[in-house]
C-alpha cells in the first residue's frame, strides 16, 4: 500500500498533489501556477492547473474544482485556444451559484463575457461585463471590478466608442493604483495608449506605450514588454517609418513564440505582413499572411482569419494575381458576415472592387463598390464610403 494511501484524502484542508515522493497542498500548486502564469511558462502553468483540476474533481472538492477550471480556461484562451468554453464556465457558475460564492460567481462572469467576446457575440459579452462591474462594486471585489471596467473598455473601443473606452479605462487605473496593482497597471497602460491610438492622437498614445513598456521590464513581465513593443511597432508603421516598425514587430514574434503566445504570433505576423505591404514587398509580405492564416486556422480565430484572408487579397492583388486575389478578399468576406465584422466588410469589399478595376472588371467592380458604399454608411464611415463614391463615378 503506497504511502498516499494512509494519507488522509478528501478533506479541504489536506488536499495534496504527489510530485515525485514528496505532497504538496492544493493551495500552493495554485499558486505556483499563477507564478509560472507570470514568468511566461504557460505550459508548465497549465500542468499544474491540470493536476489540480483532477485532483479536485476526484476529492469532490468543487469550489477547488470551479477554481482551477477558471484558471484552466483563462490559460487557454490567452494561449490561443479559442473552443466552446460556455458549457464549463456554466457549470462552474452553477458550482459558486450553490456555494453562494460571490467572488467565484464574478470570476466565471468575467470569462463567460470573454468567450462571448472572443466568439463575436458582442452585446452578450457587454452585457456580461457590465453586470460584473455592478456586482463587483457591491461587494467590493476591485479585482473584478476592474477586469470589468477592462473588458468593458474594450468592447468600447470595437464599437468606435473610444472616449467612453477611456473613462471605463481611466475609472479602471485609479482603482488599479489604489490596490498597488503593477501587473494589471502595465496593461491599462497600454490599453489607454490603444484609445489614444484609435484617436489619432499617436504622441499620446505612444508616450503611454513607452510607459507601458518601462514598467513591464521592471517586473520582467514578457507578455506585457511583447504586448508594448508591438503597439510601438504599430506608431512607426503608421507614421510610415516600416523599417523601424518592423523590428518591433519582429521582436513581438520572438517574445510570443518564446511564451507560446498564440494571439501574439498572429498579431505580429499580421502587422508586418501590413509594413511589407506599405513598403512594397509583396513577396515577404506574402509569406507573413499565409503562416497567420495557417496558425489562425489551427486556433479558429476568426479575426485573424479574416486579417491573413484580407492581407492575401491585397498583395495578390498589387502582384497582378486576380485569381488568389479574389478568393481570399471573398473568404475575408465570408468570414466578416458570418461573424459581424462590419468595419472589415466594408474595407473588404472596397479592396474586391479595386482589385476588380486593376484587373479590368468594370461591371463587377461597380458592384463590389456599391457593397462597401453600402457596408461604409451602415458603421457611418464617412472615409471608407467617400473611396467607394470615387470607384462609382
Amino acid at each position: 500500500m503506497s504511502d498516499q494511501d494512509h494519507h488522509p484524502r478528501y478533506g479541504i484542508k489536506n488536499l495534496w498533489l504527489q510530485a515525485g515522493e514528496s505532497y504538496y497542498p492544493y493551495a500552493v500548486h495554485l499558486h505556483r501556477a499563477e507564478v509560472l502564469d507570470l514568468v511566461g511558462d504557460w505550459q508548465g502553468s497549465l500542468a499544474t492547473l491540470d493536476d489540480n483540476y483532477d485532483f479536485a474533481r476526484k476529492a469532490g472538492a468543487k469550489k477547488q474544482e470551479a477554481d482551477s477550471e477558471i484558471k484552466r480556461i483563462r490559460l487557454l484562451r490567452y494561449m490561443g485556444r479559442n473552443s466552446d468554453f460556455l458549457e464549463p464556465l456554466n457549470r462552474a457558475m452553477e458550482t459558486y451559484r450553490e456555494l453562494g460564492d460571490q467572488y467565484g460567481i464574478n470570476q466565471a462572469l468575467n470569462e463567460v463575457g470573454l468567450a462571448y467576446r472572443f466568439s463575436g457575440d458582442i452585446p452578450k459579452a457587454e452585457e456580461c461585463f457590465t453586470d460584473l462591474i455592478a456586482r463587483s462594486e457591491k461587494i467590493a471585489d476591485t479585482k473584478h471590478q476592474m477586469s470589468g471596467l477592462g473588458n468593458l473598455s474594450q468592447i468600447h473601443m470595437i464599437n468606435g466608442k473610444h472616449e467612453q473606452a477611456l473613462k471605463c479605462l481611466d475609472r479602471c487605473m485609479e482603482i488599479s493604483q489604489r490596490q498597488d496593482d503593477n501587473t494589471f497597471s502595465t496593461i491599462l497602460l497600454g490599453s489607454i495608449g490603444n484609445a489614444h491610438f484609435f484617436l489619432e492622437d499617436y504622441d499620446l498614445a505612444l508616450e503611454y506605450y513607452r510607459k507601458q513598456l518601462a514598467l513591464a521590464y521592471k517586473y520582467g513581465d514578457l507578455a506585457n514588454i511583447s504586448v508594448a513593443v508591438g503597439n510601438i511597432g504599430n506608431i512607426h508603421n503608421r507614421r510610415g517609418e516600416y523599417d523601424r516598425a518592423l523590428e518591433c514587430y519582429r521582436e513581438k514574434l520572438e517574445l510570443s513564440q518564446k511564451l507560446g503566445y498564440a494571439m501574439g504570433i498572429q498579431q505580429a505576423l499580421g502587422n508586418m505582413g501590413l509594413a511589407l505591404s506599405e513598403s512594397g514587398r509583396y513577396p515577404e509580405a506574402r509569406q507573413c499572411f499565409e503562416r497567420q492564416l495557417s496558425i489562425s486556422s489551427q486556433t479558429d480565430d476568426p479575426e485573424s482569419i479574416e486579417g491573413a484572408c484580407s492581407g492575401l487579397g491585397n498583395v495578390f492583388a498589387q502582384l497582378g494575381d486576380y485569381e488568389n486575389s479574389e478568393k481570399y478578399f471573398k473568404q475575408a468576406i465570408a468570414v466578416d458576415l458570418e461573424q459581424g465584422f462590419q468595419n472589415d466588410l466594408a474595407a473588404d469589399y472596397l479592396g474586391l472592387a479595386e482589385m476588380y478595376l486593376k484587373k479590368g472588371a468594370a461591371v463587377q467592380a461597380r458592384e463590389a463598390a456599391n457593397l462597401a458604399l453600402a457596408a461604409a454608411r451602415e458603421i457611418g464611415d464617412d472615409e471608407l464610403a467617400a473611396k467607394a463614391m470615387l470607384l462609382l463615378e
